[in-house]
C-alpha cells in the first residue's frame, strides 16, 4: 500500500500556510507603524522650517510685500522635502504659493491607505501681536508625496523580504522537528504493518518508538499490542490457553485453568542457613504433568501481547500468597519479576498499590525486580516510575545484573535509579573461585552504593564458602532448593 501524499508535504503546506498569514499581518501592523513614524518625523520637520521663516515672512505679509515673502519662502527649498508652501489669508484667499517639484502620480490606494499628502499649517501673527488674536495669515507646508511612497515601498520590500525569509527558515525548522518528532515514528509503525505477512499479524507486537513511552503514539502502540492479544489466542504453539478476563483498568481479575502456577525458590542466609525470603518464578504444567518453564514460553507471551496481562497475574498472586502468611503472623518478603513493558504501562504503580492495600500487605514484604539486562531506553523515566514504589515501602531489585549493557555504559543512571538490592547473575557465580574479578568488581560496585547483595546460581560449596569469606551472606541455587510449589515451600520453610 503507498501513500499518495506524505504527511510531510501536508505538514510543510499546513505550516507555511499559517506563517504566511501570520507574516502578512505582521507586515501590515510594522508597515503602518514605520510609516506613521515617518509621518511624525516629517511633520516635526516641517514645523521647525516653519518656525525658521515665520517671523521674517510675518513681516512681508504685513507689508504686504509680495518679492521679499517669496524670496523667504526661497530659502526653504533645499530642504528637499517639501513639494509646496502656499501663504492662505484667514478667508482662504491664497495670497502666494511656491511649488518646488512637479506633481508625481501616487497609486489612489496609497494616497487613501496613509492619507496623503502630509500637510502642515502655522499661524502668522504680526510682532507684539498676541497669540490669541486674529492671525495676519496661514504658512500651509506641504510634503513631497513621492519622498513618502519612496519610503512605503522600501520599508515594504524589505520587510517581505525579511519575513519570508524567516517564514521559509520556521516552516522548515518546524517542519523538521515534526517530522522527527512524529511523522518517522508513524511512518516506521505504517511500513512494519504494511510489510507484515498475514501469518504474522496474531503475534506481531510493535515496539514503542524511542522518546514516546508517555505520549499518544506510545499509546497507539500499546493499544495495538493489547488488541493482538484476541488475536493470538490459540496461536502460541500450546495445546490449550489460558482464558483470561481482564477488567476496565487493565488488572487482572481471573486467571482459569490450571496449566499455569508460581512456585518460589528460597533465599537463604548462607552464614546461618535460615530461608530469609523466596523468588517468586512461573511454572507451566505440561502434558506429563510435570511443572516445567517451558524453553521460549516467556517469548511466545511477549510476541502474543500478554506480558502484561500474565505479570499482573503473578503480582496478584504473590500478594494473596503475602496476605495469607501475614495474616498467620509470618513477615518473609517474596521477590517478583518485573517486565519492561509491565514496568512502562501506565496502569502499573496505581494497580500494584491498588493490590496492596486490597489484600493488606506490607509492601517492605514486596521486591520488584528489574531485569537489568532487558533494555530500558530512558533510565530516568524507570526511575520516576519505581519512585513511588519506593517512597510507599517496596523494595526495588535490579536482576541478572552485569549481563546488560548499563553496567558498562549508563553505570552513572544507576544512582539516579531507587534500587535497593543488586542480585548478581548465574553466570558470574558459576566462574567461582577461579573467575572472581567480575564478582568482585560487581561486590565493590554495590557496597560503594550501599546495596544489599543477592548471589544468583549457587550450585556448590566453593561457590559459596567464597561468597561468604567476601561477606556476600544472601543467595539462591540449586545448592539449596529450587523452586516448589507453594504449599510444599510452606510446609518447608514455615510450618
Amino acid at each position: 500500500m503507498r501513500v499518495r501524499r506524505s504527511l510531510t508535504i501536508k505538514q510543510m503546506a499546513m505550516v507555511a500556510a499559517v506563517a504566511v498569514v501570520f507574516i502578512f499581518v505582521f507586515i501590515v501592523i510594522q508597515l503602518f507603524y514605520f510609516v506613521q513614524q515617518n509621518r511624525n518625523d516629517t511633520i516635526s520637520r516641517m514645523e521647525n522650517m516653519a518656525d525658521s521663516v515665520r517671523i521674517p515672512l510675518a513681516q512681508a505679509v504685513l507689508k504686504a510685500d509680495i518679492p521679499q515673502a517669496e524670496e523667504v519662502l526661497a530659502t526653504l527649498k533645499p530642504a528637499g522635502i517639501l513639494s509646496r508652501i502656499d501663504v492662505v489669508l484667514p478667508d482662504q484667499l491664497q495670497t502666494l504659493g511656491i511649488s518646488f517639484v512637479p506633481e508625481g502620480k501616487i497609486p489612489r490606494l496609497a494616497t487613501r491607505l496613509f492619507s496623503l499628502p502630509v500637510q502642515v499649517s502655522l499661524p502668522l501673527y504680526a510682532l507684539g501681536q498676541p497669540g490669541n488674536s486674529q492671525p495676519l495669515a496661514f504658512l500651509v507646508l506641504q510634503a513631497d508625496s513621492r519622498y513618502l511612497y519612496r519610503f512605503i515601498i522600501s520599508t515594504l520590500s524589505i520587510l517581505l523580504t525579511t519575513y519570508l525569509l524567516l517564514a521559509l527558515i520556521l516552516t522548515v525548522s518546524i517542519s523538521w522537528f515534526i517530522n522527527r518528532l512524529v511523522i518517522h515514528p508513524i511512518r516506521r509503525v505504517a511500513h512494519e504493518l504494511d510489510n507484515m505477512s498475514l501469518q504474522g499479524i496474531g503475534p506481531h507486537q510493535l515496539e514503542i518508538p524511542e522518546s514516546h513511552q508517555d505520549d499518544e503514539i506510545g499509546m497507539l502502540v500499546r493499544s495495538y499490542n493489547r488488541n493482538q492479544q484476541a488475536c493470538c489466542q490459540g496461536k502460541t504453539g500450546y495445546s490449550e490457553q489460558p482464558s483470561l478476563l481482564v477488567t476496565k483498568n487493565n488488572r487482572l481479575a481471573g486467571f482459569s485453568g490450571s496449566e499455569f502456577a508460581i512456585w518460589l525458590q528460597p533465599q537463604v542466609n548462607m552464614s546461618s542457613g535460615q530461608v530469609v525470603g523466596a523468588e517468586v518464578l512461573l511454572r507451566q504444567q505440561q502434558s506429563d504433568e510435570v511443572w516445567a518453564l517451558p524453553e521460549g514460553l516467556i517469548e511466545r507471551i511477549e510476541d502474543c501481547g500478554l506480558m502484561v496481562t500474565v505479570g499482573s497475574w503473578v503480582l496478584e498472586e504473590s500478594c494473596r500468597v503475602l496476605s495469607v502468611w501475614q495474616r498467620r503472623g509470618i513477615m518473609m518478603p517474596l521477590s517478583v519479576n518485573l517486565s519492561v513493558l509491565q514496568l512502562m504501562h501506565k496502569d502499573m504503580v496505581p494497580a500494584l498499590l491498588n493490590l496492596l492495600e486490597r489484600y493488606q500487605v506490607d509492601p517492605a514484604t514486596l521486591t520488584i525486580e528489574i531485569t537489568e539486562s532487558r533494555r530500558i531506553d530512558d533510565p530516568q523515566v524507570a526511575a520516576n516510575i519505581l519512585r513511588p514504589l519506593h517512597d510507599a515501602g517496596v523494595r526495588i531489585a535490579l536482576d541478572d545484573f552485569g549481563m546488560g549493557y548499563a553496567c558498562l555504559r549508563d553505570l552513572h543512571h544507576l544512582k539516579s535509579v531507587p534500587v535497593d538490592i543488586l542480585k548478581i547473575d548465574k553466570s558470574f557465580i558459576q566462574g567461582l573461585p577461579g573467575d572472581a574479578a567480575m564478582v568482585e568488581a560487581i561486590v565493590t560496585l554495590a557496597r560503594s552504593l550501599g546495596l544489599k547483595i543477592v548471589a544468583e546460581g549457587i550450585e556448590n560449596a566453593q561457590q559459596k564458602d567464597w561468597l561468604i569469606a567476601h561477606d556476600v551472606t544472601h543467595a539462591q541455587g540449586y545448592l539449596f532448593s529450587q523452586a516448589l510449589p507453594v504449599a510444599q515451600f510452606e510446609s518447608r520453610y514455615l510450618d
